[in-house]
């Protein structure tokens, strides 16, 4: 796609933008379970680079090593850190993984995770306070435990790095020495999902118990869209990361309107027919075209005669997005952006005159819909923000003297 670049001056006007706290919380709780979650900031989880041939070497690593890409890797492996044995599931490598310690004490089975958001570049599971979190209880009496915590609580990333060394997998925890990766089968419940891609163009319209509230989860891979409705209305919306270890489905929030879940884990049955133990569900198919993220990748412009309001709107390959009219000085954001088939999504960080804007709970943190008319000279946005003022549909290649 031709590139155009464009200054955006507006933003010599920070000193007006406020941060805007209406996203998904901390340690926030879903209320409808009962189940705690937690939230973690990453930067973009789009890991489809990260299985072509990869040029990264490292000094370290023995002769004729690379680094393993994300189709080098089976499902499940066994690892150690720090002298215990943990279970590593790649799941469907689209950005997460899991990190699982399983103690057997009195006859009876402790699960721990860790859930990791991960690109996997250079074959590398970094792991830190940035990027886990613990869906299930941790028992710090257990000595795997401990290390799990002490892993989430690091301010300093660990690593797990993947190396293929001839027709072998190794891997090493930090700057230890590598060993082969001994992978690893698991029996799961022929009564439950336990691919994530088989959810993958699924719609599964959800009644939950003792609720009138309706839960309309739509799938895209490695992705998920869930809208509350009630009656007709669809009174929030959350997105984000999905993937199944062990038949617990894991949705983790990277967008949502207002403060929503951070991350939640139910269990989905082969026949998608109910969300075991808490909903009925009718199961249908959708369709959508995914589009390529990096064609969306640079500046656009729109003009609103009717407002008479330039815009000005940069996607970044960083994964973050500025958004301005005339200058900034009529409306100004800031945030990251990631694309879940043919839908961009946009999180709103930062706003012009926040505090004003949004004191009646107004304003919307999260802006979704999908893109069409893709073209090396624009492309057609059909968001959902409903802000003032309004975000131009039609971008286009900026203009030049």
């Amino acid at each position: 796609m031709k590139k155009a670049f464009l200054t955006f001056c507006g933003f010599t006007a920070a000193l007006m933008f406020a941060a805007c706290g209406g996203d998904s919380s901390s340690n926030s709780v879903d209320q409808e379970s009962g189940e705690s979650s937690s939230s973690v900031e990453a930067d973009s989880t789009d890991v489809s680079s990260s299985s072509a041939a990869q040029e990264y070497t490292d000094p370290s690593w023995p002769d004729g090593a690379r680094a393993a890409t994300l189709d080098d890797l089976e499902r499940n492996y066994l690892v150690k850190i720090d002298g215990e044995t943990f279970h590593l599931g790649t799941g469907s490598k689209t950005g997460m993984f899991s990190l699982w310690a399983i103690d057997v004490n009195e006859g009876n089975t402790h699960l721990a995770l860790l859930l990791i958001t991960t690109d996997f570049k250079d074959g590398i599971v970094k792991m830190g306070s940035s990027n886990t979190m613990d869906p299930l209880v941790l028992d710090e009496k257990l000595s795997s435990n401990k290390v799990l915590r002490s892993i989430q609580k690091a301010s300093k990333d660990r690593e797990i790095s993947f190396i293929i060394v001839g027709d072998q997998l190794k891997y090493r925890v930090d700057k230890g020495d590598f060993v082969e990766a001994e992978k690893e089968k698991l029996s799961v419940e022929n009564a439950l999902v336990t691919n994530a891609e088989n959810l993958d163009k699924k719609r599964l319209v959800c009644n939950v118990t003792g609720n009138d509230t309706t839960q309309v989860y739509t799938f895209y891979k490695g992705r998920y869209v869930m809208q509350r409705v009630v009656k007709s209305d669809t009174v929030s919306w959350n997105a984000g990361l999905f993937d199944i270890y062990r038949g617990y489905s894991f949705f983790v929030s990277k967008f949502a309107t207002g403060a929503d879940l951070a991350m939640m884990t139910r269990k989905i049955t082969s026949e998608m027919d109910s969300i075991r133990d808490y909903s009925a569900c009718k199961p249908s198919d959708f369709k959508y075209t995914a589009i390529d993220g990096s064609s969306l990748i640079g500046d656009w412009a729109a003009f609103d005669k009717e407002a008479n309001l330039d815009w000005a709107f940069s996607l970044k390959s960083s994964m973050n997005y500025t958004l301005a009219a005339n200058s900034g000085m009529s409306e100004n954001k800031e945030g990251s952006w990631d694309v879940y088939g043919d839908q961009l999504f946009l999180k709103v960080a930062k706003m012009l005159n926040s505090d004003e804007r949004c004191k009646d709970n107004s304003c919307t943190f999260s802006i979704k819909g999908p893109v069409t008319d893709i073209s090396e000279d624009g492309f057609t946005y059909n968001h959902s923000e409903k802000g003032t003022p309004k975000m131009p549909k039609k971008w286009e290649v900026p203009l030049f003297e």
